[in-house]
Formats: C-alpha cells, structure tokens, sequence
C-alpha cells in the first residue's frame, strides 16, 4: 500500500495512515488532487486508513512514515468498516515482532519481493495429486 497521508494520533501513542493501492504510486500527487475534489463518500470508498500504534517499549523509536513510500503491513487487527471507511490497527515493529512492517521504494520492488516469498509463490505443487490418484483404476 501507498502511504497518501500520514498523521500523528492526538495522545501522542500512535499514528494514523492513509493508504492507497501501491500501483498508484506514480500518479500519487494527481490522485491525491483527485480525490481531494471528490466528495467525502467517494474518497472514501478508495482510501484505507490504518492506525499504527507506537510499540508497547518506550526506548525502541515510533515508525516514521514517509508520503509516497510503499509499505506491506502484516498483521493488522480490528479490520472494520467505520462509516463506510474501511479502517484497521497494527502494533509497530518491536523487539518482539520484527518484519511486521517492511518499506520498499517502488510498486515493482514490492512486488518482485512478494514473487520470491515461498508462501506467496503460489499454489502447492503437490495440491493436485489426489485428483490424480482418484483417476487410476
């Protein structure tokens, strides 16, 4: 995801993202633009809005979000709908969860990186021997 906005919670624990598809991310400036001039429901409907929370150990530093930067979140809780907005929490890196959020510079990086996980490779080579072992006589 794209960060569009980035906002700083008002007690200071967090930080308030709004994010957009990653591919906008060449056009994000004329996006931004776009959707400004669209009414409060229609942006809405093509924005997510994602709450990071501050890790629980004061002495490990808050994530600083840059606008333009693609980020892949993992592990986010409290998926909902607020009023039609589609909103979500995670807890921000620490000691304890580290890769729970991870930058990349463009769409296509993000994207080669996800292509050379094992897990996102696709489907199981051997998910299809039952079928095949049905098949013999």
């Amino acid at each position: 995801m794209c960060v569009l906005a980035v906002e700083r919670l008002a007690n200071n624990r967090g930080t308030r993202l709004t994010l957009v598809d990653g591919f906008m991310q060449p056009h994000l400036k004329a996006y931004g633009q776009k959707l400004e001039r669209m009414d409060q429901s229609r942006k809405d409907a093509r924005v997510f809005k994602i709450t990071v929370w501050d890790p629980k150990q004061r002495s490990v530093d808050w994530p600083r979000f840059q606008v333009g930067v693609i980020y892949e979140l993992k592990k986010i809780h409290g998926l909902k709908f607020y009023h039609d907005i589609l909103q979500g929490s995670v807890q921000a890196v620490g000691p304890t969860n580290p890769g729970i959020i991870k930058e990349y510079q463009d769409f296509e990086t993000a994207k080669r990186a996800r292509a050379d996980q094992p897990d996102a490779a696709g489907p199981d080579e051997n998910a299809g021997e039952n079928d095949r072992e049905e098949l013999t006589p």
